[in-house]
C-alpha cells in the first residue's frame, strides 16, 4: 500500500473530488430501488477488496467518502477502489453531483488551546485526531459530525477568577471545503448574498469571507 497525494488522486480520478484529504463523490439514481441496487453492488466490491467506504443514502442519492483510515490519508488502495466504483456508476447510469460535495470544520482560535480544548472534547464527546498533523484537532468518534480544529492566537488570556469569561477574547470561524472547480462560484454567490470578501491573498486555495455581522468563513479548495 502506497500513499498518494491529493493532486495525484484527483488527476487519476477526475470523476471524484478530493475534499479535506478524502476522495468523495455524490451520485443520483433514478429512484430508491436504483440507489439500493448500487449500494448492494458496491458492497460486493468493498468485500472483495476488503476496503469499506463511508457512505450516506438519502432516497435516490448516495454520497461516498473513501480514505485509508489506518494510515490517515489517501493510498493506492483508495484509488483502486474508486476506479472500480467508476465502472459501476457508468454501468448503472448514475448521475454524478459534484456540487453536492462539501465538508466543514469548526475552528476555535484561542490564546490558550490547552485550557479550552478539554471543554470542547467533553461537550461534543469527541476524541483527539490520530494523525501527527492533526494534533490540534478533535474528531467525532463515529466520523459523522465535522471535526473541530484549534488555532493558536497570541493574546491576553482570561483571568482564572473571571466570573464572566464571555467578555474575554474569543474567536470562532468555519472552514468550508468545496471542490476546486466550484470554489469561485461559491465565493461569488456568498458575496452576492450580502457577504464581504476580506482577503484573497491565498486564492484560489482559500478565500476569507464574512457576513454583515463580521462572522468569518474560510472557503477552501484544499
Amino acid at each position: 500500500m502506497t500513499q498518494v497525494t491529493s493532486s495525484e488522486a484527483q488527476e487519476q480520478l477526475p470523476g471524484w473530488t478530493v475534499v479535506d484529504g478524502r476522495l468523495e463523490i455524490s451520485v443520483r439514481a433514478k429512484d430508491f430501488e436504483g440507489a439500493i441496487e448500487f449500494v448492494n453492488r458496491f458492497a460486493d466490491v468493498a468485500e472483495a477488496q476488503d476496503h469499506h467506504p463511508d457512505f450516506d443514502i438519502r432516497y435516490n442519492t448516495i454520497r461516498m467518502r473513501v480514505v485509508s483510515h489506518d494510515v490517515g490519508g489517501l493510498t493506492d488502495r483508495d484509488v483502486k477502489f474508486a476506479a472500480e466504483l467508476d465502472k459501476l456508476i457508468e454501468e448503472l447510469e448514475l448521475k454524478r453531483q459534484p456540487k453536492k460535495i462539501s465538508r466543514t470544520h469548526l475552528v476555535v482560535v484561542s490564546p490558550d488551546i490547552e485550557a479550552i480544548k478539554p471543554f470542547w472534547k467533553a461537550v461534543f464527546d469527541f476524541k483527539d485526531a490520530s494523525g501527527a498533523d492533526d494534533a490540534e484537532m478533535l474528531v467525532d468518534r463515529s466520523d459523522v459530525l465535522d471535526p473541530i480544529r484549534f488555532h493558536q492566537r497570541a493574546d491576553t488570556t482570561i483571568p482564572a477568577d473571571d466570573v464572566n469569561p464571555s467578555a474575554g477574547p474569543m474567536s470562532i470561524h468555519v472552514d468550508v471545503f468545496v471542490p476546486a472547480e466550484l470554489v469561485e462560484e461559491r465565493k461569488d454567490a456568498a458575496i452576492e448574498a450580502g457577504g464581504k470578501l476580506l482577503s484573497d491573498a491565498d486564492a484560489p486555495n482559500m478565500w476569507e469571507l464574512a457576513d454583515v455581522d463580521g462572522n468569518r468563513v474560510y472557503l477552501r479548495s484544499e
